[in-house]
């Protein structure tokens, strides 16, 4: 029996909804249903609550096992890159890096060592192709794109809705930051209201509030409208049922740490189109008035002018974006994914 070990943040017995644990799990439970190896979680949640047994218990992995997959953060690769750089050279472990975020570049570019630590792997698992050829111009050689991906019930094309009537819904389903967009898309709506003096979008926006926006956030709420409503945290396997009968998702970003927003995925698989800015890996994803609309182009310069471009496109225009969704949902199933990192871990 192979027997591995998967470092990353499992969040201890709290419930988190982010995506680097989100991701972890997904991975970790994947590799358990499809092979009969024996894999032990070393949880980073434990770096708060009692570093040094998640130092022994690293060091105790290392040790004994010859395959370790890491899924760290920006803190968490600076704590344990040269531990896992050292066992790679000196001690022949085999790490696969599972890259969370898009922007490991700027690390290498911003801290020497990382591009000695990086190449000492395996493999680097991007996320997007993007992020790849970033990684190839700053001399890691080592990458591998995987996408993001979710086990999904994915709708059925018979289950799309095909005409929709004012007010159109949408929804957010992400992180609830600032950078996340927002109060950009709380505006957009607002605005398109107020000029029409009626209701025409609604928006509902599901997610766990980040604690530095938490009072800001609140602020923001207070002050808008009945259009505007935050509904709560949904776990991301009940995400289908609670995007489905939207009109869109809206995800004007521009956070810096966006890799492949899970959000997507989620949209996608409910087969609803998704408005969103074009940064960072999003226009890899996101294909312009196939998938949803991606801004800025030629004539949606603005989240508010993707957002009025969208709801005056005709019902047969909308449904053919939604089956474009189901289609492109079916690309970050877990199946072939895993079947690539489990070939790679096998060699």
């Amino acid at each position: 029996m192979k027997k591995i070990a998967i470092i990353g943040h499992f969040g201890g017995k709290k419930e988190f909804l982010d995506g680097q644990t989100i991701k972890t799990k997904i991975l970790y439970n994947e590799l358990k249903n499809a092979t009969d190896w024996k894999i032990q979680k070393i949880d980073t949640y434990l770096k708060q609550k009692n570093p040094i047994c998640l130092f022994l218990t690293t060091l105790y992995a290392l040790l004994l096992r010859k395959d370790v997959i890491v899924l760290l953060s920006g803190n968490g690769m600076k704590s344990f890159f040269p531990m896992l750089s050292f066992f790679a050279r000196h001690w022949k472990v085999r790490i696969y890096h599972d890259v969370i975020g898009g922007k490991l570049d700027n690390y290498v570019k911003a801290y020497k060592k990382f591009g000695k630590y990086l190449l000492s792997f395996k493999v680097n698992w991007v996320e997007t192709k993007e992020l790849e050829k970033d990684l190839l111009n700053v001399g890691i050689s080592n990458c591998e794109t995987i996408p993001n991906f979710k086990r999904l019930n994915v709708v059925d094309n018979d289950e799309l809705l095909v005409k929709y009537e004012k007010p159109f819904a949408f929804c957010m389903f992400s992180r609830v930051m600032r950078e996340k967009g927002v109060e950009i898309a709380i505006d957009a709506i607002e605005k398109i209201n107020k000029d029409a003096n009626e209701t025409v979008c609604t928006l509902d926006i599901y997610g766990a509030v980040d604690e530095r926006y938490l009072d800001a956030f609140n602020k923001v709420l207070n002050s808008a409208s009945e259009a505007i409503r935050y509904c709560g945290v949904v776990p991301y396997s009940e995400s289908v049922d609670t995007i489905k009968g939207y009109y869109g998702l809206a995800f004007p970003t521009f956070w810096d740490g966006e890799g492949f927003p899970g959000t997507i995925i989620d949209a996608y698989s409910a087969g609803v189109p998704v408005i969103a800015s074009d940064w960072n890996s999003n226009a890899e994803i996101v294909k312009n008035l196939k998938t949803g609309i991606l801004y800025p182009n030629e004539s949606d310069k603005t989240f508010l002018d993707a957002i009025k471009h969208y709801i005056s496109m005709s019902s047969d225009e909308i449904y053919k974006l939604k089956l474009n969704c189901v289609e492109a949902a079916a690309d970050y199933q877990p199946d072939k994914h895993i079947k690539k990192i489990i070939e790679t871990m096998t060699q």
